[in-house]
């Protein structure tokens, strides 16, 4: 048997990157490829924990090789860069050991795109590389298209306009608002410019059925998913949170289509007040719920009010740490998702056909809403009020609103399939990924 092509794969250290990503290393291992998986320690502790049960079953283990890098706290605002530089460091380190051995020499380097520098290490050892997004092509064109707006001079670095006139997007963006996801991200944009610069493909957690307009503005693309997290030996690689898996034979005993889930991802933060809102609104909301209540989901959440709702909500409810939530948005039970709108997390919803309740916090979770209820249909957003709270009554009204509109639930069917067809074995996500091992295989 000859040596397997080796790959070297290096996400952004948070479970919203490594999650696709280590999705995307699990099918490249099943079509005869070889992965080290790069991670900060921390990170790469928690995944490795997750392995330990089982570390010789699984013959597609055999072939991914998890790697740690040391880290320590970065500068104040500086994370960014403290990020990229950091990985760029080790990873020519890393690169200079495996290249010692024939076996073990790296014949190509994917990069999540946010990295910035880490393809230039590809390029100066002749080695070609992927860029790898982990969102949307739709949030990838536009932070490309700022890129482009700041080398012409029309903004500066802070997405300020710099001449007196209407800057122009491109039609597939909508004409909803993009300012608050641009801004966000402008820290990132020129990591993601510098990225998709050096890279020979730009690897995208999306597919071309599910935004063709925004395909087409980007060069070298391929469209490789969703990369929805898959069950094996009973865990979803990637996964960093404690799953507490007790919600999935809650959810057997609930009627089909009841089920209110709520969850907001890893990096959402409520102030009280916004808290406090929810907690009542989700009392006013008949039916059984399923929600997420993470530690640092706001500052005090564990509160008597927060005990007392659970003890409530014992009879119609439960509330977990953390939820499998693959699992929970396949079950039929589930009637809605209340989300933050991650890309993950939408992903997760939409190929399951779950209408969705859009509450966006940051970065590209505004121009997903758009996405959802603009361009696809199948959710609604919340409308806050004069002082920028979502309140009790509009939570409830939303969720009655969403429940009773039968068109966004046979919308989200259809985009269901839409998905499936999509990352079947001869659909367009799976096909690429082919195109991509054969050009580096030939």
């Amino acid at each position: 048997m000859g040596k397997l092509q080796h790959i070297l794969v290096v996400p952004v250290p948070a479970q919203g990157h490594v999650m696709p990503l280590m999705e995307f290393s699990n099918q490249l291992v099943n079509r005869g490829l070889k992965i080290t998986f790069v991670n900060m320690e921390s990170i790469h502790n928690k995944i490795a924990s997750k392995l330990q049960d089982h570390p010789k079953e699984d013959k597609e283990d055999s072939r991914i090789h998890l790697v740690s890098i040391p880290e320590r706290d970065p500068d104040p605002g500086k994370y960014v860069e403290y990020i990229s530089e950091t990985m760029s460091l080790h990873l020519e380190k890393l690169v200079k050991k495996f290249n010692e051995s024939d076996d073990e020499k790296i014949d190509y380097i994917i990069a999540d795109a946010f990295l910035g520098n880490v393809l230039e290490v590809a390029k100066k050892f002749g080695i070609n590389g992927g860029a790898f997004f982990p969102a949307s092509l739709r949030y990838l064109a536009l932070i490309l298209h700022f890129s482009k707006l700041i080398e012409a001079g029309d903004i500066d670095v802070k997405g300020n306009p710099l001449k007196d006139e209407d800057i122009k997007l491109p039609t597939s963006f909508g004409a909803s608002g993009m300012s608050q996801p641009c801004r966000d991200l402008l820290s990132f944009t020129f990591n993601v410019h510098k990225s998709t610069k050096a890279a020979k493909w730009i690897l995208c957690n999306s597919s071309y059925e599910l935004e063709p307009s925004s395909h087409d503005l980007i060069p070298n693309i391929l469209t490789v998913g969703p990369l929805l997290p898959r069950e094996r030996l009973g865990q979803p690689k990637g996964q960093l949170m404690p799953e507490d898996s007790t919600c999935l034979a809650w959810l057997d005993h609930q009627p089909a289509q009841s089920v209110i889930y709520v969850a907001f991802g890893t990096t959402v933060h409520f102030t009280q007040s916004q808290f406090n809102e929810l907690l009542h609104g989700l009392e006013l909301v008949n039916g059984p719920l399923l929600w997420v209540v993470r530690a640092g989901l706001t500052d005090e959440v564990s509160t008597p009010y927060l005990d007392g709702f659970k003890n409530r909500l014992a009879q119609r409810g439960k509330i977990v740490d953390w939820a499998p939530q693959s699992k929970v948005l396949a079950h039929p039970s589930i009637a809605c998702f209340i989300t933050h709108c991650g890309w993950n997390s939408t992903m997760d919803g939409l190929s399951n056909g779950v209408p969705l309740l859009c509450w966006p916090y940051i970065a590209d979770q505004a121009l997903n809403e758009n996405y959802i209820c603009d361009n696809m249909k199948v959710g609604l957003r919340f409308k806050k009020d004069e002082n920028g709270i979502i309140t009790r009554s509009e939570i409830q009204t939303k969720v009655q609103e969403l429940l009773g509109d039968e068109g966004i639930r046979s919308r989200a069917n259809k985009l269901k399939d839409v998905i499936k067809t999509s990352t079947s074995e001869c659909g367009s996500s799976s096909k690429n990924i082919e195109d991509f091992i054969n050009s580096f295989k030939l």
